[in-house]
């Protein structure tokens, strides 16, 4: 390569590096202000995430939950170490201390169902996480979870958990439909055969085109009713086994199953909705989370694990709106929201799946509040915070998190009723992946350097168009 070349592809290597870190440097968000941020530390709980578990440590609970029967336990970001364990220690509290006796996830009951006859039956902790979750939730942290909720089984007080979602068949453990399907009828069949045995093959051909969408919304017309009439059928089953259901296992098992009809009914209506997708998933899901608190629970309390985006009660009505958001229209008595907030740290990124560190808080107005307040871990109640300034930091639209590179208007105080905030988040783990690790990693610094790995990827592929050329030229002049 010629001195002349090499500078070329110097200014271009240093060119992409300075906007790639123009990019970075962008500010978005204004300085939170000095009163603010002194009214916040003097209401905040310092948590000592290095300290193990402690009940006294989270007596704040009492008073800032109060009578609510729903507690939505929300996070800014899915794949994070700190933010299923700080979780784990409020349902441990919730659940020893003030009774919550049901803990309800994303993914479906269906399958939690299916998770939770796995505990029952060997106790398999590491079966279980990869029925009940998405892939994304087979990480260490939230193996701790799933292994807090087996603990539980062998107490007088046992956690339940569930889903208020509808998506069968989002799970590790379920490549297809056909799978999660199958699963589900060998476990029926552990308490009897069906009603009428000789359609089961037909149940499993209408159901599983219809599981996970795997049709497109023009066509699920063909495959509805049918998929509907095998639900019917299922629930037939369900009826016919009841009684040695309730008979070996805990009530809230027995009614759980009950509602896996329904389930496949939601699945279904949420395939036929593509271009409202979220919204009518949300919507499903705020009518399931009080459903679960009505007839599954039997201290009528329960907690919600989800994103912000289905949790927080979007106060600016510019978000798609949430479970959270219906549910607290409803009920907003009922229901205590607690948002989880980062500062920085490293991550990886629920939404583009790669690992990176996490923007300065300086694009985030929320995440910028928060962590003027100078501690490393804490909660404060909202609701304690008072309401006289309408200018306050925590009463004014602003941006926080959503996830890693996303921005959601939020306004603090009235979409969420408390708050913890982690100065700095790591990774979390995944269970069976090594090698995965560092082409996270690899992702993560792609997408966190785009702007420069794209401008030098079309030099290059200029570059390599224009020297093929100039060989092509010269061969034809020979």
């Amino acid at each position: 390569m010629s001195v002349r070349r090499r500078r070329v592809v110097l200014l271009v290597i240093l060119g992409a590096a300075l906007i790639d870190t123009a990019a970075e440097f962008r500010s978005c968000a204004h300085d939170p202000r000095p009163q603010d941020v002194q009214q916040i530390a003097d209401h905040a709980v310092a948590l000592d995430l290095d300290k193990p578990y402690a009940r006294d440590d989270y007596r704040f609970l009492d008073h800032a939950v109060g009578s609510a029967s729903i507690v939505q336990l929300g996070e800014s970001l899915h794949i994070t170490q700190e933010f299923p364990r700080i979780r784990l220690r409020l349902i441990e509290y919730l659940h020893e201390q003030l009774g919550f006796d049901t803990l309800a996830l994303e993914g479906s009951l269906t399958q939690t169902w299916l998770a939770q006859e796995q505990l029952y039956r060997s106790h398999d902790v590491t079966r279980a996480q990869e029925m009940a979750w998405f892939r994304l939730w087979r990480t260490e942290p939230m193996r701790e979870l799933m292994t807090y909720v087996d603990a539980t089984q062998r107490t007088s007080t046992p956690l339940y958990l569930t889903s208020f979602d509808i998506q069968i068949g989002q799970s590790s453990a379920f490549s297809d439909g056909e799978d999660v399907i199958a699963t589900l009828f060998t476990a029926l069949h552990a308490f009897g055969p069906p009603p009428n045995a000789a359609r089961e093959a037909d149940w499993r051909v209408a159901l599983t085109p219809v599981i996970r969408c795997a049709v497109s919304p023009e066509g699920f017309a063909a495959h509805r009713d049918a998929a509907l009439a095998a639900v019917d059928a299922i629930g037939a089953w369900i009826d016919a086994i009841g009684p040695q259901v309730a008979a070996q296992r805990p009530a809230a098992h027995a009614t759980a199953l009950r509602m896996i009809p329904d389930n496949f009914r939601d699945d279904i209506e949420l395939c036929m909705h593509a271009a409202t997708w979220q919204m009518t998933r949300d919507e499903l899901n705020a009518n399931n989370a009080v459903k679960l608190r009505d007839q599954l629970s039997a201290a009528h309390e329960i907690i919600l694990w989800a994103h912000h985006s289905h949790v927080a009660y979007d106060s600016t009505h510019r978000n798609i709106v949430s479970m959270g958001e219906r549910i607290h229209a409803r009920m907003p008595g009922d229901v205590y929201t607690i948002g989880l907030f980062a500062g920085g740290g490293r991550v990886i990124d629920g939404a583009l799946f790669g690992e990176r560190d996490l923007p300065s808080t300086r694009r985030f107005g929320v995440e910028r509040l928060l962590q003027a307040v100078d501690r490393d871990a804490y909660f404060i109640d909202l609701k304690s915070l008072p309401t006289t300034d309408p200018q306050a930091g925590w009463l004014v639209p602003d941006s926080a998190r959503m996830e890693v590179f996303g921005r959601r208007p939020t306004v603090l105080a009235k979409d969420f009723d408390g708050a913890i905030y982690v100065a700095r988040v790591h990774p979390a783990d995944f269970i069976d992946s090594a090698v995965g690790r560092w082409v996270l990693r690899a992702l993560g610094f792609v997408e966190a350097h785009f702007i420069g790995v794209a401008i030098l990827l079309v030099t290059g592929v200029g570059w390599l168009i224009w020297a093929i050329a100039r060989r092509i030229r010269r061969w034809l002049r020979r």
